[in-house]
């Protein structure tokens, strides 16, 4: 059984930079992202690029599935996001599909997000460099022969799906605790914690082995089996913020934990 092999690329001032790896490693696959930056307005400057090297690959390569993509190359969130959407889809298709991304074309920040991609969701990132490079003149800046290099990269401790599971919950209950109500915008949003317990329980996201049948011995149990998750959520991994109120705790989302529901919004 042939392995299915899928390409991701961001577009810029290159042609065979772009384009040789795939021609030699001939993907299922290309997702080929052109450019644009939403704060000042900027589409992809190197659209000619992307026309020509879609060409070529069509010439060299006809039964290649092309799928074109745009996304915001200074933003570090979206383009990891988006990234993490092909990843789930190709794999949902075929588990086994292998994903290269070209972290030499783009922006440093694609490189930076493709890279950590690569590192959550276990893919191959690659570079390509050439004996001539010319970033002073006419037309591509990389000439000659073609490099391709695959760097060693270490692995990041990617927080459990569990983890991520309850932060989305928590996420979920507060935004339901305030809609369609008028609140103060200036303050953070919450979750009282001892309704967020129950709800975890009631929803089995955590569920215990044994069920104590005296009520308050099962509430202890409860709590102590929560804490399980929300102390690392909290003390460790600095998702959630739990106020130091004696009595009706609440539970805030940090702007990391935010950052996260964000990474992994189509992963979990």
């Amino acid at each position: 059984m042939l392995e299915k092999r899928v390409h991701i690329v961001f577009n810029s001032r290159e042609n065979e930079r772009i384009t040789q790896p795939i021609i030699s490693y001939s993907p299922n696959t290309l997702y080929y992202f052109i450019a644009y930056i939403e704060e000042t307005g900027q589409n992809d400057e190197n659209i000619d690029y992307f026309e020509e090297n879609y060409s070529l690959l069509k010439q060299n390569l006809p039964q290649l599935d092309i799928i074109r993509k745009k996304v915001d190359y200074t933003d570090y969130i979206q383009i990891i996001q988006k990234i993490s959407k092909i990843i789930k889809v190709e794999r949902e298709k075929d588990p086994n599909t292998r994903i290269f991304i070209n972290v030499g074309s783009g922006s440093k920040m694609t490189a930076i997000a493709s890279i950590e991609a690569s590192k959550l969701w276990d893919c191959d990132v690659y570079y390509v460099y050439s004996t001539k490079y010319d970033p002073s003149g006419k037309g591509p800046e990389h000439k000659g022969e073609m490099i391709i290099k695959t760097p060693i990269t270490f692995p990041i401790k990617k927080p459990d799906d569990q983890i991520i599971k309850i932060l989305q919950f928590i996420q979920n209950l507060i935004e339901n605790r305030y809609k369609g109500k008028q609140y103060d915008k200036s303050k953070r949003k919450f979750i009282y914690k001892k309704n967020l317990v129950e709800q975890l329980f009631e929803q089995g996201l955590i569920s215990l082995i044994h069920k104590n049948k005296e009520e308050r011995k099962l509430q202890a149990s409860k709590y102590m089996k929560s804490q399980k998750y929300l102390n690392p959520m909290e003390q460790e991994l600095k998702f959630i913020e739990i106020s130091k109120d004696k009595r009706n705790k609440k539970i805030y989302i940090t702007d990391l934990g935010y950052e996260i529901l964000e990474i992994f919004k189509y992963q979990i």
